[in-house]
């Protein structure tokens, strides 16, 4: 089982998605921890002052009478009659009062209110200020998704302690040997609320991941320049020692949408991804899944959010780090491994500082003997095929040349592009070119009545609709038209096909998406595929689709909707017929050779789905898929066209199902083929895996609607195994993402 699949204990929803009585259980159970004494009277509350100067706006000040009314029927066991308005104000005496959060600012932090005041003492504060320089934000500098993976600290010379699951968003393995490419992460210490955005003064890049501990939530990441004076102390103390001693996490924490999102904006002063300051208590013991095992972790009860994934949590006494933050549970508790624990374990003391030294233990040989054969293979290199070159032009007024990826190693020569120029609707079959050859493929022969297509079916899941997306009005003006005698379902913009429809964005030549059924039961074999002819389609201008001039050695004409995907049907010349269809320009993309052949990643998300959870006696899917389109996407033109048109890097996927229980479940995932540039050799890209998402996120990023569907999406729900905390992309924004390596990773 995966870190992501074993924690559906991570922040549960609250609000609508938490049951009111389970909540206030939570509620009472946490404000009697935090009361002196235990006693709910004795608890401190917001005075008048603090609630008219702000932070605890929901209350109204007027309305904190709520809180002490509140306050009452919990402690007489009234729960039932707790209304609303009295929930936030119990929720005000957790947070931010007693569970606040401060800024980190310059080389220390902001004062703090009762009953946090030691922490502004002169002693404590310049203890802990001392330590923020050493804490930083992991970058991934490569990724299109994510803004930054969490929190990393310095443990050792020339080593950052993070969570594994934070390292395995750039990295892969387990153990000692771990395959990663150097530039994928990066540490960057500053990045507080007084900082620019641009300030690199204490950015630093990762050179290489030392170690993922098959056990604990925990990885090294080996960084070039760090600090030797920087190195954070390291406590060797037992968690019965710590049991209650006060703490502060420090890290980044970013807005998390499976919590209510309008008590975070005022715990967090609704600002997000800096570096922040987050007392709390050490509190007992809890077991908890993490990846393929249950660890017996500490607990803490500091405010904590995704992105705060790899923060230090430190001892206020000593200034030593106590533990290594890796999950949270709203209002119950958050889990950290303990550094009690890895000083006991023989791989890990001589590389970090630690204050002292404790008999090692054998409990962790196990889980270090399983990954033996992972650091056995991880040792092969991959092979590294020489990249091919093609021409690429941007538009710019400089004539300038200079040497630019996109995934491929490319020659730029910058200039203004090439106007498009329209072409008149014809009947043209482009053929394609064998280049080791120079013949021409003749293997791929479309049925010439386009009015047999019936096209995509929205009802072909029986028990769900799932309907073609819709396009906004202001992408329908970029939307090519159908000819008005080839329109099927009253839709002027669908080009309907055997068991698929397109909808194409004129602008760029290439579909806004492209959506297929799948029937995995009526599959005749058809025979191998022999060699490719691909063709426009006459029922839409010629200007409004890519031809076969803009392929060449390296770029495939890299298909939306598989061939795979429709070559069923009730005999062999139907079946035949429809994998045929597919074959249509509009049905492809650019696409770098390698991305389109990557068959492990993105086609093998499909044939899981498919074989592994649709319903055995009707295994159906409907695939939705289309590019990413962006702004600044490269624009592309070789010697032979006469239009330029611009690269999508990113592609996303939708796969709708009736799973084996009869419930539909709708998945979304995204795949970038800018993951390959700047490599080598093109091997490795695949090293980089997709990423689910969801379908909400989606519909922001592609301006699409998929409707109702959005109800089916599991992994959008929170408490659901597979969830991961991860920083958003937007500032005040948090997108759920997971990084999906393979099947398993899938929640469906």
């Amino acid at each position: 089982m995966t870190w992501e699949e074993s924690c559906a204990v991570l922040k549960d929803h609250q609000g609508d998605h938490m049951q009111r009585a389970e909540k206030l259980a939570r509620l009472k159970k946490m404000l009697t921890q935090i009361a002196p004494g235990n006693a709910l009277e004795a608890l401190p509350r917001p005075g008048t002052e603090a609630i008219e100067r702000g932070g605890f706006e929901s209350l109204g000040p007027g309305n904190a009478a709520a809180l002490e009314s509140g306050l009452q029927k919990l402690a007489e066991d009234r729960s039932k009659e707790i209304t609303p308005s009295e929930i936030l104000g119990l929720e005000a005496i957790v947070l931010p009062r007693n569970r606040p959060v401060a800024f980190v600012r310059g080389e220390s932090y902001d004062d703090l209110e009762e009953p946090w005041l030691n922490l502004n003492d002169d002693v404590v504060k310049r203890r802990i200020a001392s330590l923020l320089p050493s804490i930083g934000r992991v970058e991934v500098p490569s990724s299109p998704i994510l803004p930054y993976a969490g929190t990393g600290f310095v443990v050792g010379r020339g080593l950052i302690a993070t969570n594994r699951h934070v390292a395995q968003l750039f990295s892969q393995g387990l153990g000692l040997t771990i395959r990663y490419r150097a530039g994928d992460a990066a540490i960057d210490f500053k990045r507080q609320i007084d900082a620019p955005d641009d300030d690199r003064a204490a950015y630093l890049s990762v050179r290489a991941v030392e170690m993922i501990h098959p056990y604990w939530d925990m990885a090294l990441l080996r960084v070039d320049d760090l600090p030797t004076d920087h190195v954070l102390r390291l406590s060797v103390k037992s968690l019965e020692e710590l049991l209650d001693h006060k703490v502060v996490v420090i890290g980044y924490p970013a807005r998390d949408d499976r919590s209510d999102l309008a008590l975070q904006d005022r715990v967090f002063n609704r600002t997000y991804n800096v570096k922040r300051l987050q007392p709390g208590f050490i509190r007992a013991r809890a077991e908890i899944q993490s990846f393929e095992n249950n660890v017996n972790a500490m607990t803490h009860d500091a405010s904590t959010l995704g992105g705060n994934s790899g923060s230090a949590v430190i001892d206020i006494d000593s200034g030593d780090v106590v533990a290594l933050h890796f999950a949270g549970e709203y209002l119950k508790a958050n889990y950290a491994v303990p550094m009690w624990e890895l000083a006991r374990d023989s791989r890990v003391t001589p590389l970090l500082n630690f204050e002292g030294t404790l008999p090692p233990t054998n409990d962790w040989a196990p889980a270090w003997r399983s990954v033996a054969p992972t650091e056995a293979s991880a040792n092969a290199a991959p092979p590294q095929p020489s990249p091919p070159s093609i021409a690429v032009q941007l538009p710019s007024s400089s004539t300038d040349v200079t040497a630019w990826t996109i995934p491929l190693r490319v020659s730029v020569a910058i200039g203004r592009p090439s106007t498009a120029f329209p072409q008149p609707a014809d009947t043209a079959v482009d053929q394609i070119l064998d280049w080791d050859n120079g013949v021409a493929e003749e293997a791929i022969v479309i049925d010439p009545d386009y009015s047999n297509r019936s096209g995509y079916d929205p009802s072909f899941l029986e028990t769900v609709d799932v309907p073609l997306p819709r396009v906004s009005k202001t992408m329908e003006q970029d939307t090519a038209r159908v000819r008005s005698d080839a329109q099927k379902n009253d839709d002027p913009f669908e080009l309907a096909y055997y068991h698929y429809s397109v909808y194409m964005n004129k602008r760029r030549r290439t579909a806004w998406f492209s959506a297929a059924n799948v029937d995995g039961d009526h599959r005749p074999n058809i025979g191998k595929r022999r060699g490719d002819r691909w063709y426009t389609d006459p029922r839409i201008q010629r200007s409004e689709q890519i031809g076969q001039e803009a392929f060449e050695r390296g770029i495939d004409r890299g298909h939306l909707t598989r061939r795979e995907d429709t070559a069923w049907g009730s005999d062999v010349a139907s079946a035949t017929l429809a994998n045929n269809d597919t074959f249509h320009f509009t049905n492809c993309s650019l696409q770098a050779s390698p991305f389109n052949q990557g068959k492990d990643r993105w086609q093998g998300l499909e044939r899981f789905l498919l074989e592994q959870h649709a319903k055995k006696e009707r295994r159906r899917l409907a695939v939705i898929t289309g590019p990413l389109f962006a702004a600044n996407d490269p624009v592309y033109k070789n010697d032979r066209m006469n239009y330029s048109v611009r690269c999508p890097l990113q592609f996303w996927k939708v796969c709708v199902l009736i799973k084996q229980d009869g419930t539909p479940s709708a998945t979304a995932f995204v795949l970038g083929q800018e993951d390959i540039q700047n490599l080598p050799g093109f091997e490795e890209a695949f090293d980089v895996a997709a990423a689910q998402i969801r379908l909400a996120d989606l519909e922001e990023r592609t301006g699409l609607d998929f409707g109702n569907i959005k109800k089916f999406d599991h992994f959008a729900a929170g408490g659901v195994p597979g969830t991961l905390e991860l920083p958003g992309g937007i500032e005040g924004v948090t997108r759920r993402t997971k990084i999906v390596r393979n099947g398993s990773d899938i929640v469906v």
